[in-house]
This record gives C-alpha cells, sequence and structure tokens, in this order.
C-alpha cells in the first residue's frame, strides 16, 4: 500500500512540474516607407483609414494554416503579438503618412473628418502547407477601395493577391513571408491611390 501510495504522489508530483515551452509571438511589422512621387491634388487633403474587414480567423491571435486544399489548423507554440486586422490597419496607416501622399492619414479611431476615406478588405493572409507538411508559400489577397467621405462615392478600388513560398515550413518562415508580401502590396497600394486621388 505504501508503494502504491508513493509511486501515486510522484507521478501527481511530476504531472504538476512539467513545463511546457513558452510561446512565441510574431509581429506583423513592415519596414519604413519612403516618400511617394504623389500628384500635388492629394497633398492638400485629409484622408482617413477604415479598420480593415477580414475574415474572423484574423480577428485572434491563434495563427491558423492550411495543409492542402481543405484541412485548417493551428500553431500551438506560436501566435499573433496583436490581432491581425489591427496590424495590418495599422501597417496601412503607418505607409500613407511615410508616403505623405496626403496632408493627413488619420485611423479609424480618430474623431476627426476627412474628404477621403480608403477601406481594406483582407480575404486571404495565410500560410499554406503541403499535404506532407515538408513545405509551405503564403498568400496574401487584400482589397482597396477608396471614397468620397461625404458622399460615400466610390472612387476606385485595387485588389491586390500575391504569393511566395517560404524559406522554412514553420510559423517562423509564414511570419517572414507574409511581411515580405504586406509591404510589397502596401507599395502598390501607395502609387494607385495617389493616382486615385483628385
Amino acid at each position: 500500500m505504501k508503494t502504491l501510495l508513493s509511486a501515486f504522489v510522484l507521478l501527481f508530483i511530476t504531472a504538476c512540474s512539467t513545463t511546457y515551452p513558452a510561446v512565441t509571438q510574431y509581429r506583423i511589422e513592415t519596414k519604413d516607407f519612403k516618400n511617394s512621387s504623389a500628384a500635388m491634388s492629394c497633398k492638400k487633403s485629409s484622408l482617413k483609414v477604415s479598420q480593415a474587414f477580414v475574415r474572423s480567423s484574423l480577428m485572434s491571435k491563434r495563427m491558423k494554416y492550411v495543409v492542402g486544399d481543405y484541412q485548417e489548423g493551428a500553431f500551438h507554440q506560436s501566435e499573433w503579438a496583436e490581432d491581425p486586422n489591427k496590424a495590418i490597419t495599422d501597417a496601412i496607416v503607418k505607409s500613407l503618412r511615410d508616403a505623405k501622399i496626403f496632408q493627413t492619414v488619420t485611423s479609424y479611431r480618430s474623431l476627426s473628418n476627412a474628404q477621403y476615406t480608403l477601406e481594406s478588405s483582407v480575404a486571404e493572409f495565410t500560410q499554406h502547407f503541403s499535404k506532407d507538411e515538408k513545405s509551405s508559400f503564403v498568400k496574401l489577397d487584400i482589397t482597396f477601395t477608396l471614397l468620397e467621405s461625404t458622399t460615400g462615392k466610390v472612387l476606385s478600388s485595387k485588389r491586390i493577391r500575391k504569393q511566395m513560398p517560404t524559406k522554412s515550413a514553420d510559423a517562423q518562415g509564414g511570419v517572414t513571408a507574409l511581411n515580405t508580401l504586406l509591404q510589397e502590396s502596401l507599395r502598390e497600394m501607395q502609387k494607385w491611390i495617389a493616382k486615385s486621388c483628385k
């Protein structure tokens, strides 16, 4: 009986003292953007950036991925440092401020009014694995819409779709590739919005 009790206590202590690896957090981060050679007609205008419309999976810190065509999973020891919808919206605001296309660029959290509103819809911001999970690539699919704030009239819309292989088939490889695609997409967005603002 003592032996059984000792074994139970040892098992209980061992179970309680098991340490699990820490969760690694990853950031959605873009580099600084240079000033854009934008049309002068935008320089005296103001723009408000609406919060990005995203799929429900991008409103959480959980990092989800796709295997093959239909299977979806989530990393257990990796997560986003903040919700992707907020991080992507902040990256859009930052890129437009850096480009100096408009006199002022405010986020959806601002109470100020602006002449133009920029909406964005993110359909895809995901890492995809092959069926054997030995290789992966990332996809980004984002649509931008520029509106006149007072009338709600759509002035122009642009959809950007990109994909690229990752350097490693893990969460870090996916994050690095997604940040690269986002950076490239925001550069395209700057050029498009500079031509669309009139």
